[in-house]
């Protein structure tokens, strides 16, 4: 039985858009036969757990630099584990992980998912320079979720014979399950209104300043709700309350499965405000999309993001960080049914046909299969 090795930050239920994709791809491989086992770090526990057939090993973050976690315990698992495996499945950008592969020697082959290039980070930013170009030599194969990313990537550059692309691809839990009510506390901040709905941690590349103040500029029977948790929280809201749009803009934190499925089940549009390349895909657009949802998100150079919400087909794509363009595009979307309905059927058809989970692991798996034929 082939072994593969998970290298990645976190994993369920420890959410995120990579974490999602971890999980699928990993419980994938185990249900045809591979012994698999993931590495990571713990928010909501430590130490070792099974999901269905995947062995998730779990290690407590010491520290956190520049948005990336440090751990003894994680970096000598990452080392030990992966030396047993015969294929390494490495989620970049992830520090500890790419200094692991100088310690694992020759035998693994080595996957590199790259999920994104590093962006800024200060000194550990320049210290993982050098540290990228060694794994990503050293990689057999690398996989890309993009062609448009691949195109402006920098560190991927001298590696181009050695890139595949292969977009994400999710199913949304509860996805196809009875419309469901609103939760009480976000049905009185909506009440009888239309709601755009933005999802995401709230780090400073999401752009949402930009979509509270495009906030300013929609008609009054329009709310915004955004969903997630991070570290802007206290900031944003402080920016909600400085332009008056406690009553318009409502940000509902971390939210249950549950009241997901419901915001996405009852919105009527769905922005992405990001403005940086570290939006490299944006896997919240798929859910959108699965949800019928049309799409008002951004054109940042190099991402994935603006290939993913194909312009005019699943909804439209702005200026980063332009509030009144965001603002325009929504209303353009609401006041016009027929156009709505239009890219309400185009993003789902897009979905379909290019990001469901089932389309995602059949790619994926041909790619373990590829790897290990040329051992």
């Amino acid at each position: 039985m082939n072994r593969i090795v998970h290298l990645g930050k976190f994993y369920p239920p420890d959410m995120g858009g990579t974490e999602i994709i971890t999980q699928s791809v990993a419980k994938a491989a185990s249900e045809v036969g591979y012994d698999v086992v993931v590495v990571c770090f713990g928010q909501s526990g430590n130490g070792g757990d099974k999901d269905a057939g995947v062995s998730v090993l779990r290690y407590p973050v010491a520290k956190i630099v520049s948005s990336q976690p440090l751990s003894f315990g994680y970096f000598f698992a990452a080392v030990r584990e992966a030396r047993k495996a015969d294929i390494v499945h490495l989620h970049a950008a992830n520090f500890l992980s790419a200094l692991s592969i100088l310690f694992i020697g020759f035998r693994p082959k080595l996957l590199v998912h790259w999920h994104m290039d590093v962006i800024g980070k200060g000194v550990l930013g320049k210290i993982v320079v050098p540290l990228e170009w060694l794994m990503l030599k050293r990689a057999d194969l690398i996989v890309a979720t993009s062609q448009r990313y691949v195109e402006r990537s920098i560190p991927l550059k001298p590696f181009l014979s050695k890139v595949r692309v292969v977009p994400l691809g999710i199913t949304p839990a509860q996805i196809g399950c009875e419309k469901c009510a609103l939760p009480e506390r976000l049905a009185d901040f909506i009440g009888t209104r239309r709601f755009v709905l933005s999802v995401g941690r709230l780090s400073a590349y999401k752009g949402f300043p930009f979509l509270i103040e495009a906030a300013k500029y929609l008609p009054g029977d329009v709310a915004v709700v955004i969903a997630g948790g991070g570290e802007l929280a206290r900031e944003l809201a402080g920016l909600i309350d400085e332009n008056g749009l406690q009553n318009k803009v409502l940000l509902a934190g971390r939210v249950s499965q549950e009241e997901l499925t419901s915001l996405y089940q009852n919105a009527d549009l769905f922005c992405l405000p990001s403005i940086l390349r570290s939006e490299a895909f944006g896997v919240v657009l798929l859910e959108a999309m699965a949800y019928s949802l049309p799409i008002v998100a951004t054109n940042i150079i190099g991402s994935g993001v603006s290939w993913v919400n194909e312009e005019g087909v699943s909804g439209l794509n702005v200026t980063p960080g332009n509030s009144k363009e965001l603002a325009d595009a929504c209303i353009r979307i609401l006041s016009d049914d027929d156009l709505r309905l239009k890219y309400s059927i185009g993003a789902r058809k897009r979905y379909e046909n290019n990001f469901t989970e089932e389309r995602f692991r059949e790619l994926s798996l041909a790619v373990y299969a590829d790897i290990l034929k040329n051992r």
